[in-house]
């Protein structure tokens, strides 16, 4: 009876510890810019482990993927999915000049500090990001979009991740999230 007991408190713990560094998406939010534009704002919470912190400042670099799905609501249906694309964020620490180059994928020019803390607010926010031109969803539909978040595995030279499995354990994923997207539908669907 003692070791079940013990057993449940070390279970209950690991998985408190596990939800603890668990991935979200937190305030995300919807609107159009100009009447045109469809921005989504959003930002990822626990997305750096402190031993990815580590592996960052020895040179590693890692890359955040995105995936971005616009559906379109359909009664008594599935919905239908419109539109899906990625976005990958890659962070580089040069260790000769003690910089960290965020490239922000999308065909941006890459961001360069010495502030950590700045890069990690580049790779895991998002401001004011254009996802739709309003004009090319249909306004007597509602629509939403289903944003996710991964990092990408490490791909680490001549066999070493065979040597050092312990780096695929740093996966940071999280739940999909659904932003309604305001298009200024009517109350009533088709």
């Amino acid at each position: 009876m003692h070791k079940r007991c013990v057993t449940i408190v070390l279970g209950v713990c690991l998985f408190a510890a596990v939800a603890a560094w668990a991935q979200t998406i937190v305030n995300s939010t919807a609107r159009a810019r100009d009447d045109q534009v469809i921005v989504v704002s959003f930002q990822v919470t626990n997305a750096f482990k402190p031993e990815m912190e580590q592996a960052i400042f020895s040179g590693i670099p890692y890359t955040f993927t995105y995936r971005f799905e616009i559906y379109r609501v359909i009664t008594a249906w599935p919905d239908l999915r419109l539109y899906h694309w990625l976005v990958k964020r890659t962070i580089r620490y040069d260790t000769l000049k003690k910089t960290y180059t965020v490239d922000l994928g999308a065909g941006g020019r890459p961001k360069q500090t010495q502030d950590f803390a700045e890069a990690k607010k580049w790779m895991t926010e998002f401001l004011d990001h254009p996802v739709a031109v309003a004009t090319s969803l249909d306004r007597s539909y509602k629509h939403y979009l289903k944003v996710k978040a991964e990092l990408d595995p490490v791909r680490l030279p001549l066999l070493l991740d065979k040597i050092l499995p312990f780096l695929n354990l740093w996966s940071v994923e999280t739940p999909w999230v659904r932003i309604e997207l305001p298009l200024g539908v009517a109350d009533v669907e088709p």
